[in-house]
Protein backbone atom coordinates (compact mmCIF):
# COMPACT_ATOMS: atom_id res chain seq x y z
CA UNK A 1 0.00 0.00 0.00
CA UNK A 2 1.08 3.55 -0.63
CA UNK A 3 1.92 5.83 2.30
CA UNK A 4 -1.30 7.84 1.96
CA UNK A 5 -3.46 4.72 2.21
CA UNK A 6 -1.50 3.58 5.26
CA UNK A 7 -2.09 6.98 6.87
CA UNK A 8 -5.81 6.64 6.14
CA UNK A 9 -6.16 3.09 7.47
CA UNK A 10 -4.24 3.92 10.61
CA UNK A 11 -6.43 6.95 11.23
CA UNK A 12 -9.75 5.12 10.80
CA UNK A 13 -8.50 2.26 12.97
CA UNK A 14 -7.09 4.29 15.83
CA UNK A 15 -8.72 7.71 15.74
CA UNK A 16 -12.10 7.43 14.05
CA UNK A 17 -13.91 10.63 15.06
CA UNK A 18 -17.41 10.51 16.49
CA UNK A 19 -18.63 13.65 14.70
CA UNK A 20 -21.33 14.36 12.11
CA UNK A 21 -18.89 14.23 9.18
CA UNK A 22 -16.13 11.89 10.34
CA UNK A 23 -14.59 11.34 6.91
CA UNK A 24 -14.12 15.09 6.51
CA UNK A 25 -12.36 15.17 9.89
CA UNK A 26 -10.14 12.25 8.85
CA UNK A 27 -9.38 13.97 5.53
CA UNK A 28 -8.24 17.12 7.29
CA UNK A 29 -5.91 15.11 9.54
CA UNK A 30 -4.15 13.37 6.66
CA UNK A 31 -4.20 16.33 4.24
CA UNK A 32 -6.67 14.82 1.79
CA UNK A 33 -10.18 15.58 0.55
CA UNK A 34 -13.33 14.05 2.01
CA UNK A 35 -14.16 12.65 -1.43
CA UNK A 36 -10.76 10.91 -1.70
CA UNK A 37 -11.12 9.42 1.79
CA UNK A 38 -14.56 7.97 1.09
CA UNK A 39 -13.62 6.68 -2.35
CA UNK A 40 -10.38 5.11 -1.10
CA UNK A 41 -12.25 3.38 1.73
CA UNK A 42 -14.80 2.05 -0.75
CA UNK A 43 -11.92 0.69 -2.83
CA UNK A 44 -10.47 -0.91 0.30
CA UNK A 45 -13.78 -2.72 0.82
CA UNK A 46 -13.69 -4.07 -2.74
CA UNK A 47 -10.06 -5.11 -2.24
CA UNK A 48 -11.05 -7.03 0.88
CA UNK A 49 -8.84 -4.87 3.11
CA UNK A 50 -11.59 -3.02 4.99
CA UNK A 51 -14.26 -5.21 6.58
CA UNK A 52 -16.30 -2.42 8.10
CA UNK A 53 -16.26 0.72 10.20
CA UNK A 54 -18.55 0.36 13.17
CA UNK A 55 -19.09 -0.78 16.73
CA UNK A 56 -19.62 -4.32 18.01
CA UNK A 57 -22.46 -5.04 20.41
CA UNK A 58 -21.18 -6.86 23.50
CA UNK A 59 -22.65 -10.36 23.45
CA UNK A 60 -23.18 -10.18 27.21
CA UNK A 61 -25.68 -7.37 26.65
CA UNK A 62 -27.63 -9.84 24.51
CA UNK A 63 -27.76 -12.34 27.35
CA UNK A 64 -25.40 -14.81 25.69
CA UNK A 65 -22.57 -16.85 27.16
CA UNK A 66 -19.36 -17.67 25.31
CA UNK A 67 -16.69 -20.33 25.38
CA UNK A 68 -13.45 -21.21 23.67
CA UNK A 69 -13.44 -24.89 22.73
CA UNK A 70 -10.33 -26.96 22.10
CA UNK A 71 -10.75 -30.28 20.27
CA UNK A 72 -8.23 -33.05 19.72
CA UNK A 73 -8.72 -33.94 16.06
CA UNK A 74 -6.80 -36.41 13.89
CA UNK A 75 -5.17 -34.58 10.98
CA UNK A 76 -6.95 -36.70 8.38
CA UNK A 77 -10.42 -35.54 9.46
CA UNK A 78 -9.76 -32.01 10.68
CA UNK A 79 -11.33 -30.43 7.56
CA UNK A 80 -14.51 -32.45 8.08
CA UNK A 81 -14.70 -31.59 11.78
CA UNK A 82 -14.11 -27.89 11.10
CA UNK A 83 -16.89 -27.89 8.50
CA UNK A 84 -19.25 -29.48 11.03
CA UNK A 85 -18.30 -26.86 13.63
CA UNK A 86 -19.00 -24.08 11.13
CA UNK A 87 -22.61 -25.18 10.78
CA UNK A 88 -23.16 -23.42 14.11
CA UNK A 89 -23.93 -19.78 13.17
CA UNK A 90 -22.61 -18.58 16.52
CA UNK A 91 -19.08 -19.77 15.76
CA UNK A 92 -16.89 -16.71 15.29
CA UNK A 93 -13.36 -18.17 15.22
CA UNK A 94 -12.28 -21.61 14.03
CA UNK A 95 -8.52 -22.20 13.82
CA UNK A 96 -6.16 -25.11 13.59
CA UNK A 97 -3.22 -24.44 15.92
CA UNK A 98 0.16 -26.12 16.25
CA UNK A 99 -0.57 -27.67 19.64
CA UNK A 100 -1.30 -31.18 20.89
CA UNK A 101 -3.60 -32.75 21.81
CA UNK A 102 -6.02 -29.86 21.17
CA UNK A 103 -5.38 -28.63 17.66
CA UNK A 104 -8.80 -27.26 16.64
CA UNK A 105 -9.89 -24.13 18.51
CA UNK A 106 -13.18 -22.32 18.04
CA UNK A 107 -15.34 -19.79 19.86
CA UNK A 108 -19.08 -20.21 20.10
CA UNK A 109 -21.98 -18.72 22.04
CA UNK A 110 -25.40 -19.76 23.30
CA UNK A 111 -28.23 -18.70 25.58
CA UNK A 112 -27.29 -21.25 28.27
CA UNK A 113 -24.43 -23.54 29.26
CA UNK A 114 -26.65 -26.55 28.56
CA UNK A 115 -27.25 -25.39 25.01
CA UNK A 116 -23.58 -24.66 24.41
CA UNK A 117 -22.38 -27.96 25.86
CA UNK A 118 -24.99 -29.88 23.90
CA UNK A 119 -23.91 -28.57 20.52
CA UNK A 120 -20.20 -29.06 21.27
CA UNK A 121 -20.86 -32.59 22.53
CA UNK A 122 -22.81 -33.40 19.36
CA UNK A 123 -19.81 -32.59 17.16
CA UNK A 124 -17.43 -34.50 19.43
CA UNK A 125 -19.69 -37.54 19.54
CA UNK A 126 -20.09 -37.64 15.77
CA UNK A 127 -16.33 -37.94 15.29
CA UNK A 128 -15.33 -39.55 18.60
CA UNK A 129 -13.24 -36.61 19.84
CA UNK A 130 -11.87 -35.41 23.16
CA UNK A 131 -12.43 -31.73 23.95
CA UNK A 132 -12.28 -29.01 26.58
CA UNK A 133 -14.73 -26.13 27.07
CA UNK A 134 -13.21 -22.92 28.42
CA UNK A 135 -15.95 -20.49 29.39
CA UNK A 136 -15.50 -16.77 29.23
CA UNK A 137 -15.73 -15.78 32.90
CA UNK A 138 -14.76 -12.19 32.27
CA UNK A 139 -13.57 -10.25 29.24
CA UNK A 140 -10.77 -7.85 30.07
CA UNK A 141 -9.87 -6.70 26.59
CA UNK A 142 -11.13 -7.55 23.10
CA UNK A 143 -9.64 -5.17 20.56
CA UNK A 144 -8.00 -6.15 17.27
CA UNK A 145 -6.17 -3.40 15.41
CA UNK A 146 -3.18 -3.74 13.13
CA UNK A 147 -0.33 -1.27 13.40
CA UNK A 148 0.71 -1.05 9.76
CA UNK A 149 3.99 0.61 10.70
CA UNK A 150 5.14 -1.62 13.56
CA UNK A 151 3.86 -4.82 11.95
CA UNK A 152 2.21 -6.00 15.17
CA UNK A 153 -1.24 -5.83 16.74
CA UNK A 154 -1.31 -2.70 18.88
CA UNK A 155 -3.94 -1.09 21.09
CA UNK A 156 -4.01 0.96 24.23
CA UNK A 157 -3.97 -0.91 27.50
CA UNK A 158 -7.36 -0.88 29.17
CA UNK A 159 -9.87 -3.07 31.02
CA UNK A 160 -13.43 -3.49 29.77
CA UNK A 161 -16.38 -2.89 32.14
CA UNK A 162 -17.18 -6.10 33.98
CA UNK A 163 -20.99 -6.14 33.76
CA UNK A 164 -22.42 -4.14 30.87
CA UNK A 165 -26.15 -3.35 30.94
CA UNK A 166 -28.54 -5.46 28.89
CA UNK A 167 -30.04 -4.10 25.70
CA UNK A 168 -33.34 -3.50 27.47
CA UNK A 169 -31.56 -1.61 30.26
CA UNK A 170 -29.75 0.49 27.67
CA UNK A 171 -33.12 1.54 26.27
CA UNK A 172 -32.02 1.44 22.64
CA UNK A 173 -33.77 -0.55 19.87
CA UNK A 174 -31.87 -3.32 18.09
CA UNK A 175 -32.34 -1.46 14.81
CA UNK A 176 -30.02 1.24 16.14
CA UNK A 177 -27.23 -1.28 16.73
CA UNK A 178 -27.82 -2.60 13.22
CA UNK A 179 -27.10 0.83 11.79
CA UNK A 180 -23.84 1.41 13.65
CA UNK A 181 -22.27 -2.04 13.32
CA UNK A 182 -21.21 -1.17 9.76
CA UNK A 183 -21.47 2.49 8.88
CA UNK A 184 -22.22 3.54 5.29
CA UNK A 185 -19.28 5.18 3.54
CA UNK A 186 -21.11 8.46 3.01
CA UNK A 187 -20.41 12.01 4.23
CA UNK A 188 -22.93 11.72 7.10
CA UNK A 189 -22.84 8.03 8.15
CA UNK A 190 -24.65 8.49 11.49
CA UNK A 191 -27.79 10.07 10.04
CA UNK A 192 -29.82 6.84 9.75
CA UNK A 193 -28.91 5.74 13.28
CA UNK A 194 -30.08 9.10 14.61
CA UNK A 195 -33.35 8.80 12.72
CA UNK A 196 -34.09 5.47 14.39
CA UNK A 197 -33.72 7.13 17.79
CA UNK A 198 -35.71 10.15 16.65
CA UNK A 199 -32.95 12.51 17.75
CA UNK A 200 -30.29 14.75 16.22
CA UNK A 201 -27.01 13.30 15.01
CA UNK A 202 -25.25 15.02 17.90
CA UNK A 203 -27.57 13.34 20.40
CA UNK A 204 -27.07 9.97 18.71
CA UNK A 205 -23.31 10.42 18.94
CA UNK A 206 -23.60 11.15 22.64
CA UNK A 207 -25.60 7.93 23.03
CA UNK A 208 -22.91 5.95 21.19
CA UNK A 209 -20.21 7.37 23.46
CA UNK A 210 -22.30 6.51 26.53
CA UNK A 211 -22.84 2.93 25.35
CA UNK A 212 -19.09 2.54 24.75
CA UNK A 213 -18.32 3.78 28.26
CA UNK A 214 -20.85 1.33 29.72
CA UNK A 215 -19.35 -1.57 27.76
CA UNK A 216 -22.51 -2.26 25.76
CA UNK A 217 -20.56 -1.33 22.63
CA UNK A 218 -16.94 -1.86 21.80
CA UNK A 219 -15.08 1.20 20.59
CA UNK A 220 -16.21 2.33 17.13
CA UNK A 221 -13.41 2.01 14.58
CA UNK A 222 -12.34 0.38 11.31
CA UNK A 223 -11.83 -3.38 11.21
CA UNK A 224 -9.27 -4.61 8.69
CA UNK A 225 -8.60 -8.05 7.26
CA UNK A 226 -5.24 -8.90 8.80
CA UNK A 227 -4.20 -11.24 5.99
CA UNK A 228 -4.89 -8.59 3.37
CA UNK A 229 -2.62 -6.06 5.10
CA UNK A 230 0.25 -8.50 5.58
CA UNK A 231 -0.46 -9.86 9.07
CA UNK A 232 0.06 -13.49 8.17
CA UNK A 233 0.62 -14.86 11.68
CA UNK A 234 -1.31 -14.95 14.92
CA UNK A 235 -0.58 -16.79 18.14
CA UNK A 236 -2.27 -17.62 21.40
CA UNK A 237 0.26 -16.92 24.15
CA UNK A 238 -0.20 -19.10 27.24
CA UNK A 239 1.59 -18.97 30.58
CA UNK A 240 0.93 -19.78 34.22
CA UNK A 241 0.38 -17.49 37.19
CA UNK A 242 -0.30 -14.22 35.41
CA UNK A 243 -3.13 -11.77 36.00
CA UNK A 244 -5.51 -10.80 33.22
CA UNK A 245 -5.29 -7.20 34.38
CA UNK A 246 -1.57 -7.16 33.59
CA UNK A 247 -2.02 -8.78 30.19
CA UNK A 248 -4.80 -6.37 29.22
CA UNK A 249 -2.40 -3.47 29.70
CA UNK A 250 0.01 -4.89 27.11
CA UNK A 251 -0.48 -2.99 23.83
CA UNK A 252 0.22 -6.12 21.76
CA UNK A 253 -2.64 -8.14 23.32
CA UNK A 254 -5.91 -8.31 21.37
CA UNK A 255 -8.07 -10.82 23.29
CA UNK A 256 -7.67 -11.13 27.05
CA UNK A 257 -10.34 -13.26 28.67
CA UNK A 258 -10.42 -15.00 32.05
CA UNK A 259 -11.48 -18.63 31.57
CA UNK A 260 -11.91 -21.74 33.67
CA UNK A 261 -9.18 -24.35 33.82
CA UNK A 262 -9.56 -28.10 33.30
CA UNK A 263 -7.32 -29.86 35.85
CA UNK A 264 -4.81 -32.13 34.20
CA UNK A 265 -5.77 -30.99 30.70
CA UNK A 266 -5.63 -27.19 30.57
CA UNK A 267 -4.00 -25.16 33.33
CA UNK A 268 -3.99 -21.66 31.83
CA UNK A 269 -6.77 -19.39 33.15
CA UNK A 270 -5.64 -16.25 31.34
CA UNK A 271 -3.73 -15.82 28.09
CA UNK A 272 -3.80 -13.56 25.08
CA UNK A 273 -3.81 -13.33 21.30
CA UNK A 274 -1.23 -11.42 19.28
CA UNK A 275 -1.02 -10.79 15.52
CA UNK A 276 2.02 -9.91 13.41
CA UNK A 277 3.53 -9.80 9.96
CA UNK A 278 5.89 -12.66 10.84
CA UNK A 279 6.60 -15.11 13.64
CA UNK A 280 9.88 -13.36 14.34
CA UNK A 281 8.11 -10.04 14.89
CA UNK A 282 5.59 -11.70 17.21
CA UNK A 283 8.28 -13.52 19.18
CA UNK A 284 10.38 -10.38 19.62
CA UNK A 285 7.47 -8.30 20.88
CA UNK A 286 6.10 -11.07 23.12
CA UNK A 287 9.49 -11.73 24.68
CA UNK A 288 10.01 -8.05 25.48
CA UNK A 289 6.46 -7.55 26.77
CA UNK A 290 6.50 -10.58 29.05
CA UNK A 291 9.99 -9.80 30.29
CA UNK A 292 8.52 -6.56 31.60
CA UNK A 293 5.98 -8.62 33.58
CA UNK A 294 8.66 -10.93 34.94
CA UNK A 295 7.47 -13.87 32.80
CA UNK A 296 10.10 -16.11 31.25
CA UNK A 297 8.19 -19.36 30.68
CA UNK A 298 5.40 -19.30 28.11
CA UNK A 299 4.22 -21.00 24.93
CA UNK A 300 3.06 -19.61 21.61
CA UNK A 301 0.31 -21.60 19.89
CA UNK A 302 0.40 -20.43 16.29
CA UNK A 303 -2.57 -20.64 13.95
CA UNK A 304 -1.83 -22.77 10.91
CA UNK A 305 -5.24 -22.57 9.24
CA UNK A 306 -8.35 -20.38 9.50
CA UNK A 307 -11.39 -22.54 8.79
CA UNK A 308 -13.76 -19.60 8.60
CA UNK A 309 -11.75 -18.34 5.67
CA UNK A 310 -11.96 -14.69 6.62
CA UNK A 311 -15.76 -14.73 6.70
CA UNK A 312 -16.93 -11.37 8.01
CA UNK A 313 -18.89 -11.87 11.19
CA UNK A 314 -21.61 -9.51 10.03
CA UNK A 315 -22.74 -12.47 7.93
CA UNK A 316 -23.01 -14.66 11.02
CA UNK A 317 -25.85 -13.98 13.47
CA UNK A 318 -25.97 -10.19 13.37
CA UNK A 319 -22.48 -9.65 14.72
CA UNK A 320 -23.16 -11.21 18.11
CA UNK A 321 -19.61 -12.51 18.26
CA UNK A 322 -16.60 -10.75 19.62
CA UNK A 323 -13.83 -10.13 17.07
Amino acid sequence: MDAKTIDLLMEVQYNFPLVERPFLAVAERINASEEWVINRLREAVVEGILKRIGAILNYRSRGLIAALVGMAVPENIIEDVAAEVNKDPYVSHNFQRDYKPYNLWFVTKAQTKEELESKVAAVAKKFGLEYIILYSLRSYKVDVRFDLRRGISWTRGYIMPESPPSISQAGVPMAFFGKIKSLPLTPEPFKEAAQILGVSVQEALRKIKELIELGVLRDLHATLDGEKVGFKENAMVVMRDIKCEDIAMLPISTHVVLRNTVPGRWEYPCYFMVHGVSRQVIEDYVRNALKGLGVSEYKLLYSVKDFLGGMEMGKRVEKVAED
